[in-house]
């Protein structure tokens, strides 16, 4: 018996083990949202905003390389839309930020009317 009471600790110390380092690694992904904002890191960011006119930025992008790369390469956009930037979120959140995105009262909802309101401004300025 005393070996079956042995494999079974043991087992559970598995168990234990296996939550503490999940535990750990998905405190490494919270840590590494940090770590995009210094742009160092290669990360995938989505774009969850309305689409831009003039095909400028379509919903849904996925842009891969460090976040200052992205940020270089959408410039232009950011120049006209500087909110397109608080629309860029890792792909591992796409799903929730997407739901908050489309939640009123949500920051992202804002930011994302927002965007809407002065694409509808930019097009009466052209006309």
């Amino acid at each position: 018996m005393a070996v079956k009471k042995n494999a079974t600790e043991a087992a559970e110390a598995a168990k234990k083990e296996k939550t503490v380092n999940t535990t750990t690694e998905e405190k490494k992904a919270d840590s590494g949202a940090d770590n995009e904002a210094t742009g160092g890191e290669t990360v995938t960011l989505a774009y969850i905003g309305p689409p831009l006119p003039a095909g400028l930025l379509k919903t849904n992008k996925i842009m891969i390389g460090t976040r200052e790369e992205i940020l270089k390469e959408l410039a232009a956009v950011l120049e006209k839309y500087p909110l397109v930037e608080k629309m860029l979120v890792p792909v591992e959140k796409l799903a929730e930020k997407k739901g908050k995105a489309a939640t009123a009262g949500n920051i992202l909802n804002k930011y994302y009317t927002d965007i809407v309101s002065s694409i509808a401004a930019n097009e009466r300025k052209e006309e």
